[in-house]
Parts: structure tokens; C-alpha cells; sequence
């Protein structure tokens, strides 16, 4: 008997919900199997081999009931759903596959809001029949399971995760110290966004976008701060966009989440990740590490995902020493706040640096501080400030763009300082006013 019956009326079966289909046949063929107990790599390949078969299967239903068969270019976006289906992450996979969400935050299994792009959010239903489903289902995206390119450990030795998924997604999740699991999953919908998209959506003027661009061609080194979920990421890549395919692009991050390496505007780009201490406290790598070897890799640029640590202090002592035209992002509510965050972060072990010579590394290395703000769900650049020097623990800078809240937009404020105006003229930027401004 086939998967498909032939409609009453004689019309083509309806095979819009290939998923559905598919699922529910790889599900009879695993149940039909001995048993698809073993290890968490074990039981992905089951998944796998079972999702294959079964697209082969309904192809040739489809074929007898003159249905719209599984093209080859669906095909693999459906065995990646489907295997997560099976592999109990349930409904998540349904949220995980509607393009519209951005965030997804469980506080166990049946506590589950979404924030869509619109900003709106809504409860929806349960990811997981009990929260030791939803464990399960985290370990296997931890484990790999075909999904990920990461294994990491989620257990009561590892109760804290931080992973990228397979689009791009990025998943924290934590066990155990919470008074129920929880699992937090950002999205990134624009993972190619150009800087004339933003600039076209609304996110700055056309000014801020003319000097963005000539301060990326000068290689003018920047920190993009704002508060969580502003757009920081998605505004880094738009200016790494805008970098020539050839260039040596290091990034260096917590869990994957810039992508530069999958990027098709790039071409030689080296992606590292920090690697937390095993059960045993042993195999740490921090970011800290990864600096000192990027500075070996003969990069034109160095990138970082966020710094939230001493890290920081690397960072800039990398600008400082060659490598310029690095960028990265801070969670900060005003540009003035980068300086006293970077000062925090500085402080902390193995950096442990005074606010003094910190503020003088801040004052030699890093050019501008890009401020996001986010209100209403609505993304905009509200402040551009220039670092102009330092003296004693105080970092001295200008204020280019300052904010106007009623418009959400930032306005032109102050000029730039002529030696950073004239490193900008020689890639094309005029200032605010001036009659031979072109792009």
C-alpha cells in the first residue's frame, strides 16, 4: 500500500507537507528496526539513514498519486528537520524552521515565548512532552548528532552550553542551577545583510553609511556597542561586508555566531572558538589564547564576536601593534559606557591592568564606538563617537553623531579631527555639507 491515496475528485494529492510525510514514514521505519538505543552518534545516524529512506519512499508514493515530488534542492533542509523531529526536539524544530521568529527563550519544556522581527512576543505550546525531553534533546544538538559541527557536553558536570546551530542560530542553554532547564536561542535572520540594506531599512542615514564605509576602507578600528539583541552582530557583518574577498579575516568568539567562514563574500577567513575546561578542568582555551594566535596567522583583520572579559585588553593591544581594521561588539547603553566597560573588563585576571593604562591603550588603538539602541523593536545607530586621546585614567573623544530620541536617529554633532578626516578623505568621504561629497 502506498503512502498516498489518490484524491476523490481525481485532482493531483496535495504534498505540500513533505515534513509531515516524511517524518511520520522514517518514524514506522525506526520502529520497525531492532532498536535505535546506543550513543548519542549512533542513534543520529538511525535518524539519518531512516530520514533518507523515507524521502525515497514518499518520492515514489508521489510518483503513483501524481504529486509535487521532493526536489533535490528541499531535500536537505528537510532531512536537517526532520532528523531534529526525531531526535525529540519536536516543536522546537517547527519554531526553528519559521522564518519570522528571531528569539526563542524555554523555561522548561512548556514554558516557551518567541519574539518575532516585528518585536511582538507571544507564548506558544510546549517544546517537549517533560523537561528531561528537552535535556535530551539539547545533549543531542551538544553531541553533534549530524546538526552541529560542535560536540559539547550538557550534563551536571557541564550544566551550562553555548553552541551555533546549524542556520546560523545561537543556543545557551543551562541545567540544574536553574529551578527548571532553560534554553535561549538567538537568531540571526540577515546573515548577509549589506550596509545599503540597513542604511535602507532604517538603521542609519545616509551620512552615518558614508562614513562607516570610508572607515572600514581606512581600516579605522571600531567597537559596535548597544544593548542585547540591538543588531550589534548583523551590523559587524555588514561591515565586514564590505572587505575585499581576498583579505585575511581571523574571528574569534564564545560559540560560532559571525559566520564570516560561511559567508560567500569571503574567501580566506580563519574562524576560532574558545573551548570551556573538560570534566576534568583540564583543555581550557580562552579567548585570551586565541589572540596570541591570531597575531601568528598574518591576519589583515582581526574580528571578535563580543568581548566580555580581559580578552579586551588583547584586543586592543593588537590594534595597537599592526593589525588594524579590527572590529568587534560590547554590550554597553551609551557610547561614553564602552570606555568605562572596557576599563572593567581590563581589570580582571590574567589582564589585570589599572584604568590608567587602559585608558592609554584605548586612546592608541581604537578609532570610533558605533552606539545601537533598540526600542519597540526598532534597530537604530544613535551615536557614533571618536576617540581622540587619553590622559591619566580618562579617555578624551568627540561625540560625531549624537542622539535624537524623538526621531530615533543619530544627528550630525561635531567634526571629525583632521588627521582621522584626512585618513577618510583618502577613501572618498567628505564631511556633512561639503559640495564634493560622492559615493
Amino acid at each position: 500500500m502506498t503512502l498516498l491515496e489518490p484524491s476523490r475528485t481525481g485532482h493531483r494529492a496535495e504534498a505540500a507537507d513533505h515534513d509531515g510525510l516524511v517524518y511520520a514514514a522514517a518514524r514506522r521505519l525506526l520502529d520497525q528496526t531492532t532498536s535505535t538505543a546506543g550513543d548519542l552518534e549512533s542513534r543520529a545516524d538511525a535518524y539519518g539513514a531512516a530520514v533518507d529512506e523515507a524521502i525515497r519512499e514518499v518520492n515514489r508514493s508521489l510518483v503513483d498519486v501524481d504529486g509535487d515530488l521532493i526536489a533535490e534542492t528541499e531535500r536537505e533542509g528537510l532531512r536537517e528537520r526532520v532528523v531534529a523531529r526525531l531526535a525529540g526536539l519536536g516543536t522546537l524544530a517547527v519554531l526553528l524552521a519559521d522564518d519570522a521568529i528571531e528569539d526563542i527563550t524555554c523555561n522548561g519544556c512548556d514554558v516557551v515565548w518567541v519574539t518575532r522581527a516585528d518585536g511582538s512576543k507571544a507564548q506558544v505550546g510546549p517544546v517537549a512532552s517533560s523537561d528531561a525531553e528537552l535535556i535530551a534533546a539539547v545533549q543531542m544538538l551538544a553531541a553533534g548528532a549530524g546538526l552541529s559541527d560542535t560536540e559539547r557536553r550538557f550534563d551536571r558536570a557541564a550544566p551550562a552550553l553555548d553552541l551555533q546551530l546549524p542556520d546560523g542560530s545561537r543556543l545557551h542553554a543551562v541545567r540544574d542551577v536553574a529551578h527548571r532547564p532553560s534554553v535561549s536561542i538567538r537568531r540571526h535572520r540577515l546573515t548577509e545583510a549589506s550596509l545599503d540594506q540597513l542604511q535602507a531599512g532604517g538603521m542609519f542615514s545616509r551620512d552615518i553609511a558614508e562614513l562607516l564605509k570610508a572607515a572600514v576602507a581606512a581600516k579605522l578600528n571600531i567597537i559596535i556597542a548597544g544593548p542585547m539583541a540591538a543588531g550589534k552582530t548583523t551590523l559587524l557583518r555588514a561591515l565586514a561586508g564590505l572587505l575585499d574577498y581576498s583579505e585575511r579575516i581571523v574571528t574569534i568568539e564564545d560559540a560560532y555566531e559571525l559566520g564570516l567562514h560561511t559567508d560567500s563574500r569571503h574567501g580566506n577567513v580563519v574562524a576560532m572558538q574558545a573551548r570551556p575546561a573538560n570534566i576534568e578542568g583540564a583543555g581550557e582555551v580562552s579567548a585570551w589564547d586565541l589572540f596570541h594566535e591570531a597575531l601568528r596567522m598574518r591576519p589583515d583583520r582581526v574580528l571578535v564576536g563580543e568581548v566580555r572579559g580581559p580578552e579586551v585588553a588583547v584586543m586592543l593591544d593588537a590594534m595597537s601593534t599592526g593589525t588594524d581594521g579590527s572590529m568587534s561588539t560590547i554590550h554597553t547603553s551609551s557610547s561614553a559606557g564602552v570606555f568605562r566597560k572596557i576599563k572593567t573588563h581590563a581589570r580582571k585576571p590574567p589582564a589585570g591592568l589599572d584604568p590608567e593604562a587602559t585608558a592609554d591603550l584605548i586612546g592608541g588603538s581604537l578609532d570610533l564606538v558605533v552606539q545601537i539602541a533598540l526600542r519597540g523593536g526598532r534597530r537604530w545607530v544613535s551615536s557614533i563617537r571618536e576617540v581622540v586621546g587619553s590622559e591619566g585614567s580618562m579617555v578624551a573623544s568627540n561625540e560625531l553623531y549624537a542622539p535624537d530620541a524623538a526621531a530615533q536617529t543619530a544627528v550630525f554633532a561635531t567634526p571629525v579631527s583632521a588627521a582621522r578626516a584626512e585618513r577618510l578623505a583618502e577613501h572618498g568621504w567628505r564631511p556633512p555639507g561639503s559640495p564634493a561629497r560622492r559615493w
